[in-house]
C-alpha cells in the first residue's frame, strides 16, 4: 500500500491555510520529494518555521547548512523507549535549550505553558498529531507499568531482531 509523500503531506496542509499558507506552499513545491527525505526540513515545515520549545522562528539556511543550531528531540527520551517516529515522537528544537532539558519527561511545565498556544494551533491546522500533541503536554511521569511495558517491547524486538539475522545467517 502507497503512502502519501512528504512532501505532498506538507503541500496540502499548507494549501489547505489559503492564504495564510500561501508563500509556504509555494516554498514547499519549489523543493524536491528527496530534500523531504532530511528529517529536520521536513520537521521545519510541519513546525511552520518554529522551534517547538520556544517557539521562535528557525533560520532555514542555518538548519540546512550548519548541524550546530538545532537538534532533533525525542519527546520521549531514547532511554525509555526507541521510538524515532517522525509524527508522533520528533520535534525540531534549539540546541540550547534541548541540552537544558535534557532526557527528562514529562517536558518542563515553563515550556508547556508557553509554547502549548503554538501546539494546539498545529494540531488543529493538521501539522500535529494527536499522539504528538498528547507526548508533548502531558504532565505526569511515566508510571511503573509503561516503563515495564517498554522494557518488554525492546526486548521482543530485539528478539526479533535476532531471530532475523539468525534466518539470514
Amino acid at each position: 500500500e502507497r503512502t502519501i509523500s512528504r512532501k505532498k503531506k506538507v503541500s496540502d496542509l499548507y494549501a489547505e491555510l489559503k492564504k495564510e499558507g500561501k508563500e509556504w506552499k509555494e516554498e514547499v513545491d519549489a523543493r524536491s520529494e528527496a530534500e523531504f527525505r532530511i528529517k529536520k526540513l521536513y520537521l521545519y515545515y510541519m513546525q511552520m518555521g518554529r522551534c517547538m520549545y520556544t517557539g521562535k522562528p528557525i533560520d532555514l539556511e542555518l538548519l540546512l547548512k550548519d548541524n550546530t543550531a538545532y537538534d532533533i528531540d525525542h519527546i520521549y527520551p531514547r532511554h525509555f523507549i526507541t521510538d524515532n517516529n517522525i509524527d508522533n515522537n520528533l520535534v525540531l528544537v534549539d540546541k540550547k535549550k534541548n541540552s537544558r532539558k535534557s532526557d527528562t519527561y514529562p517536558i518542563d511545565q515553563s515550556i508547556q505553558e508557553n509554547m502549548s498556544g503554538l501546539w494546539k494551533s498545529l494540531m488543529k491546522k493538521g501539522f500535529l498529531s494527536k499522539e504528538k500533541y498528547y507526548r508533548l503536554t502531558r504532565k505526569t511521569k511515566f508510571t511503573e507499568e509503561e516503563k515495564a511495558a517498554f522494557i518488554s517491547r525492546q526486548l521482543v524486538e530485539t528478539r526479533q531482531g535476532t531471530k532475523a539475522i539468525t534466518q539470514i545467517i
